[in-house]
């Protein structure tokens, strides 16, 4: 028998921080660094991360400064945003998808810059791809276009098939954890922080991220301010009086309202979503004086006219039903945002949509585990994790990784609570750790914690579904 593979062109696309990023003058790695202990030092000292920020030419349109390398090779973290797990182990199993390994390329882009420029460049590298692989020995003259994409690579290629023309030439779409109504994250990390004084790394990261584009596009627009007997949009009269930039809101929201506009009208084409799911995540906001505090539940109309408040989760970055468009049944994973594309459940979903097979019933385990753990912590000092999803410490198996060092540590023991599994943990250094839960068949759900010599101050409140928590 056959082996059936795939024999459209493949691109696979990033999600934001999911490229390497080179000065081109000097030719200095900037971000994407094999070193994980570059993350700690950077994050806390700063200077590093000085030469990623937008200038006013990029902000306007023009590149060259900063040229774009390859997709991750190796994990990296961003506060809040928290950790990004390379794509190497995805790009390769696509490559043994398909009739020959020339028939998917990367598509790597400068994250920091906006999606609609970004979405020019795809249309040029996808025609030129396409083009090549048509011509190619093993290739098909009647071989159209599959775009794998993850994260903010979602909205790059919504973009192109539906607002630059790039429709005709693709037979499907796969999304991992795209957020195509936005995330409550980017507007956390465009408020100055009055509210509550942000912990350095953090603090860092919205210098950088107040002139990106590319994190204003990541807005949300769905009904995510809480008001009490009402919910509505968010604005960028909202963006600016927490202090971000209106011109970028503005320009990025008026982006997504033509591209969810453009949603709607059929001949598109197939569109896959996977939805991470189980995971604590920000669903809401409530703007005050002060600044905006985010919430873990959802705000839906109810029936009486009023607003029914419920904790719907996601993936720790995307609520779940931004993650996929109105009217689409998505598949479902139990697993944080940063490590969705490089998950063999994710994997096996997007070469089963590229060899042009039925998907299957490959999502195994009756038990859904949803792993809590702070982005930042002080080394040496004792902090604790979640795990939600079962009170049978038996059926979870925790994993603690040093990547700094590579290396293993003692996992914590887990105790039953009333409705979770908890365990204390104590990272010895200053690095970056990955913190691994796992039960059945599904793989481990993975998060990035980066331990700092620097004592972090208190996030502030997060409100929870029926209850406050300080974190």
């Amino acid at each position: 028998m056959d082996l059936v593979v795939g024999r459209d062109a493949v691109l696979v696309l990033p999600g934001i921080m999911g490229s390497e990023l080179i000065e081109g003058a000097s030719g200095r790695m900037l971000w994407g660094l094999k070193e994980a202990g570059w993350y700690a030092r950077a994050w806390a000292g700063g200077s590093s991360l000085a030469a990623l920020r937008v200038d006013e030419r990029e902000r306007s349109g023009g590149a060259g400064r900063i040229r774009v390398g390859r997709l991750l090779r190796f994990p990296a973290f961003a506060p809040m945003l928290r950790g990004f797990e390379p794509y190497t182990a995805l790009v390769a199993k696509a490559r043994q998808a398909v009739a020959d390994p020339a028939a998917v390329v990367e598509f790597p882009y400068d994250w920091r810059l906006s999606i609609e420029y970004n979405a020019h460049l795809l249309a040029d590298a996808a025609q030129r791809h396409l083009d090549a692989w048509r011509a190619h020995p093993r290739g098909s003259r009647q071989a159209r276009l599959v775009l794998v994409a993850h994260s903010m690579g979602g909205l790059i290629a919504s973009y192109f098939t539906h607002l630059l023309g790039g429709a005709g030439e693709v037979r499907a779409v796969v999304t991992l954890g795209t957020p195509f109504h936005g995330s409550v994250k980017a507007a956390m990390l465009l408020d100055s922080g009055r509210a509550t004084p942000l912990p350095l790394p953090r603090a860092r990261l919205r210098a950088l991220a107040g002139g990106m584009p590319g994190l204003h596009d990541l807005l949300p627009t769905y009904r995510c301010v809480d008001e009490g007997e009402s919910a509505r949009r968010l604005t960028a009269a909202d963006v600016a009086g927490l202090g971000g930039d209106a011109e970028l809101a503005g320009q990025a929201l008026e982006r997504r309202a033509r591209l969810l506009g453009a949603g709607g009208q059929a001949g598109w084409p197939e569109l896959w979503p996977l939805v991470g799911v189980r995971q604590p995540t920000l669903q809401s906001v409530t703007l005050t004086g002060e600044g905006l505090r985010a919430a873990r539940y959802s705000l839906r109309p109810s029936e009486s006219g009023g607003v029914v408040r419920s904790d719907a989760g996601g993936d720790g970055t995307v609520y779940q039903d931004a993650a996929c468009p109105a009217g689409l049944r998505p598949l479902f994973l139990p697993q944080s945002h940063g490590a969705l594309a490089a998950r063999a459940e994710s994997i096996i979903h997007a070469c089963t949509v590229i060899a042009s097979r039925e998907r299957g019933p490959w999502l195994a385990g009756d038990v859904q585990l949803g792993l809590e753990v702070p982005d930042v912590v002080t080394a040496g000092q004792e902090w604790e994790m979640i795990v939600r999803g079962t009170a049978d410490p038996a059926l979870v198996s925790v994993r603690v990784e040093e990547l700094t060092a590579g290396r293993g540590l003692l996992p914590p023991t887990l105790r039953s609570r009333t409705d979770h599994l908890a365990g204390r943990l104590r990272l010895p250094r200053p690095g970056l750790f990955r913190i691994g839960v796992k039960t059945g068949g599904l793989s481990a759900i993975t998060e990035l914690v980066l331990a700092t010599a620097e004592d972090p101050p208190s996030e502030g409140h997060i409100a929870h579904a029926g209850r406050a928590e300080e974190n």
